[in-house]
C-alpha cells in the first residue's frame, strides 16, 4: 500500500499535468520535502545495500553480517550506513514522484512550460537518471530549451545524477537529445539561459544529436 506521502506526491503531479503546473494550485509555492533532501551519494549508499539484499554472493549472511560487509565495501561505519538506510527507507517511495513534481513545477516556469510531454526518474541502480521530454519550439532555440530544461532539473532533488533530454516534433520525431551529469546541470542558472546558452552552457551537454533521429 501507497504512504501517505507518496499518494499526495502524486496527486500534486497530477495536478501539475492537468493545469499546467503546482503553481496552478498555489502559485509561488516551493515544493519541500524529506525525499528532495537526500544526496547523490547517500542514495548510492542505500541501493548498495537493497541490491546486497538480493547478491547471491551474500545470500547465505543473516542481516548484521551483510550490512558489515557492505559497510565495508563502500568504506562506511556500520551505524552510519544503519542510519542512512533507516532515513532512506521511510521516504523511498517519495523520491521519484516528490523530484517529478519539483522539476514540473521549475519547467512551469519556463519558455517551454506548454510543451513538456515527460518527465520521469529513474532510481532502479545507484545512479539516479532523469528524462525529461518536450516539444521543440523554433530549432533557433533548441539550445535554450535544452539549457531551461537542464535548469529546471537542477531545482530538483539531489539524488538526480544524470539528466536525458530530447524534443521532438509533432510527429514525435526527434530533433535533438544530449545527456547532462550533475555537475553540468546545476551550473546553469535561469538568468544566464538566454545570454550563454549557445556557448557557455551549450558546452556542457554530452552525446548531442541534432537533426530527425531515433
Amino acid at each position: 500500500m501507497l504512504g501517505f506521502t507518496h499518494v499526495v506526491a502524486r496527486w500534486i503531479i497530477g495536478g501539475a499535468v492537468l493545469l499546467g503546473g503546482v503553481g496552478a494550485f498555489w502559485p509561488g509555492l516551493a515544493l519541500a520535502g524529506p525525499a528532495l533532501e537526500i544526496k547523490a551519494q547517500e542514495y548510492g549508499y542505500y541501493r548498495a545495500w537493497v541490491d546486497g539484499r538480493e547478491d547471491p554472493r551474500l545470500a547465505g549472511d543473516d542481516e548484521p553480517t551483510r550490512l558489515k560487509k557492505i559497510a565495508k565495501q563502500e568504506n562506511l561505519k556500520i551505524a552510519d550506513l544503519r542510519a542512512l538506510i533507516e532515513r532512506i527507507s521511510k521516504v523511498a517511495n517519495s523520491i521519484v514522484p516528490e523530484n517529478e513534481a519539483a522539476i514540473r513545477q521549475s519547467l512551469n516556469q519556463t519558455v517551454i512550460k506548454k510543451r513538456v510531454r515527460e518527465v520521469e526518474i529513474n532510481v532502479d541502480s545507484s545512479h539516479v537518471v532523469a528524462f525529461v521530454k518536450w516539444e521543440c519550439g523554433d530549432k533557433r532555440d533548441i539550445d535554450k530549451e535544452a539549457s531551461y530544461v537542464a535548469w529546471a532539473v537542477g531545482q530538483g532533488g539531489g539524488v538526480i545524477g544524470t539528466l536525458g533530454l530530447w524534443c521532438v516534433n509533432e510527429n514525435d520525431i526527434k530533433l535533438f537529445s544530449a545527456q547532462i551529469g550533475r555537475g553540468g546541470f546545476t551550473r546553469i542558472k535561469k538568468k544566464t539561459v538566454e545570454r550563454f546558452a549557445t556557448s557557455r552552457y551549450a558546452r556542457l551537454f554530452e552525446k548531442v544529436k541534432r537533426g530527425p533521429h531515433r
